[in-house]
């Protein structure tokens, strides 16, 4: 078995530095490869590369993410993972099983057995029929929707799973050798199955199904894409858009873009999980580059914004097929158009009704490191065949206490908002019931090559928002 003291458990936990040895997930774990033992799993594969630039990106966002609530506890993340390959231990819990540590569905399918096998402080190890069965129920019907769907950000979202589990691993063990295990429990992350619901559930050779009713369904898959980030590194927002009322001051910015896109991005949603989001980007014809906030581009004073947010801005040139993203740093980056990680974004049509909800969940907190604190905050726009609409959405802040023994949560709904919408290709223009008028960015995404436009996915400003059903 994989064993090697790994201290960062006992710091997660804000208990102090301690030995704790971190051995295998109880998925079995020998010096067989996990070929010799077992096939692999069914379902689409959803193969991707880790790279050692990857891991040290993925361990650099952890730490500098746990830095703001828990500098102590980051020194000491950062001190132990330097020390020990995440990847090496994450590839040793899968020894022994059908799942591969290179497919972004088997590590995830690992993860949510861990989860279970936490939960229920368990030690039962699934067997190669209950890992397949986990996987085809919660994995295969993600597989076709982002971050899954797309090479780039299937790597980034596999990686940060992997670190996820081994440091989920790692708390769990050290709960256990410390006696605090129900105060570690209760506060984890409620995202992809809370502990709550793993509790009802039994693993067998059909998966997880209710305790006491073999063979009966398993809760509705969770959807990794329900928590959006705030983007890694992203510049302050720009000034909230401007009252509207009167016609755009900067009319002529259109005439001056080359396009309209939209790429990836890698940052912490509902108590710091680690997840995919995405970001518009307006190209200029003179070469330059604009991650547009909320406020319609003409409404925007491109010279003064410039000078005002530098970061908002940087340089693309044309290579084959894609494109070089040179940022304000001087960091260059390749893309492919269609390639997972950057794409075509769509207009609406002028006059264009739209029938449906959109939601969008973001939050922080630092739960998904084993942390105390997660808050969640969601908003929704309700828009309506008449061209009438309704805004909303709630903010909620759980602290599990287990660092102080005081546990606390708070909540609140967004008053609401309505009135009349119309859209016009990239500008989405409201009005409220009193009259206030606002010009806000807005975008579909698209799907497919050659590009198609996506209904199931709008920007509202550098917002992505997903249908509310």
């Amino acid at each position: 078995m994989m064993r090697f003291t790994f201290r960062r458990a006992a710091a997660l936990l804000g208990l102090g530095v301690a030995a704790v040895p971190l051995s295998s997930l109880a998925i079995p774990v020998t010096a067989t490869p996990a070929r010799a033992q077992a096939t692999e799993v069914d379902g689409p594969a959803l193969p991707y590369a880790s790279t050692p630039d990857l891991r040290a990106a993925t361990v650099a966002r952890a730490v500098r993410e746990q830095r703001a609530t828990n500098p102590v506890a980051a020194d000491e993340t950062a001190r132990e993972l330097a020390r020990h390959d995440y990847d090496t231990v994450f590839r040793g819990f899968l020894d022994g099983t059908p799942l591969r540590p290179d497919d972004a569905g088997d590590v995830l399918t690992a993860f949510i057995a861990l989860q279970w096998m936490v939960a229920n402080d368990a030690t039962v190890e699934p067997s190669p029929a209950a890992l397949r069965a986990i996987r085809n129920r919660f994995v295969a019907p993600m597989a076709e929707r982002p971050p899954l769907s797309q090479p780039a950000a299937r790597a980034a979202f596999a990686e940060q799973v992997k670190l996820r589990a081994v440091l989920h691993h790692a708390g769990w063990q050290a709960a256990k050798r410390l006696g605090v295990l129900p105060r570690f429990v209760a506060g984890l992350s409620r995202e992809f199955i809370p502990v709550a619901t793993l509790r009802t559930l039994a693993l067998t050779e059909d998966g997880l199904v209710p305790k006491g009713r073999a063979g009966r369904a398993a809760p509705k898959p969770p959807s990794i894409a329900e928590s959006p980030p705030v983007p890694d590194a992203r510049p302050a927002p720009s000034a909230p858009a401007p009252d509207a009322a009167g016609p755009p001051r900067h009319a002529a910015n259109w005439d001056s873009v080359e396009g309209v896109y939209f790429r990836s991005t890698t940052g912490f949603g509902v108590g710091g999980l680690m997840t995919i989001d995405f970001e518009p980007l307006i190209f200029l014809r003179d070469g330059t580059y604009y991650e547009i906030a909320d406020t319609a581009l003409e409404d925007v004073d491109l010279a003064a914004e410039r000078a005002a947010r530098p970061k908002r801005f940087g340089r693309w040139t044309a290579k084959g097929a894609g494109y070089v993203l040179t940022d304000a740093r001087g960091r260059a980056n390749d893309y492919a158009l269609g390639d997972g990680s950057f794409f075509r974004a769509f207009p609406a049509a002028s006059g264009e009704r739209v029938t449906r909800a959109y939601r969008r969940l973001s939050g922080g907190g630092n739960t998904a490191l084993g942390g105390d604190v997660a808050i969640a905050v969601e908003s929704r726009y309700d828009f309506h065949a008449d061209g009438s609409y309704g805004r909303g959405g709630s903010v909620g802040a759980t602290n599990s206490g287990a660092s102080t023994g005081v546990g606390t949560a708070i909540g609140r709904r967004r008053a609401p908002e309505g009135g009349r919408y119309a859209l016009d290709r990239h500008t989405l223009t409201l009005t409220t019931a009193d009259g206030r008028t606002r010009r806000l960015f807005f975008a579909y995404g698209s799907q497919k090559d050659p590009p198609e436009i996506d209904r199931e996915m709008i920007f509202v400003g550098d917002d992505v928002f997903s249908p509310a059903d």
